[in-house]
């Protein structure tokens, strides 16, 4: 499984719950995270072209922006301040548990 971070300019007075039930709603998406508002850490065997493709169209069914940056991630090499249950997942994904 590959992971990537999708980080994008998340609107003021934009509701974002329809975009994120489609968004990690897709089949391929394995594992997600999301604790930074802007950003999205996707576990999933898309490639960074269907997974900017997936994010691209959702965005556009829902009348948002498509504006996004899709980047391949190794969760080894990580640090932050993040509530305990972020790095929990880290742990439990970097394990494979």
């Amino acid at each position: 499984m590959n992971y990537y971070i999708v980080t994008f300019d998340r609107q003021l007075n934009v509701a974002y719950k329809p975009f994120h039930e489609a968004f990690v709603g897709h089949p391929n998406i394995k594992r997600w995270w999301h604790y930074i508002k802007s950003s999205y850490l996707i576990g999933t065997d898309l490639s960074a072209n269907e997974l900017s493709d997936h994010f691209t169209s959702t965005a556009k069914r829902l009348n948002m922006k498509t504006t996004h940056l899709v980047v391949g991630i190794d969760l080894t090499k990580r640090q932050g301040m993040l509530p305990k249950d972020a790095w929990e997942w880290f742990k439990k994904n970097v394990s494979g548990r």
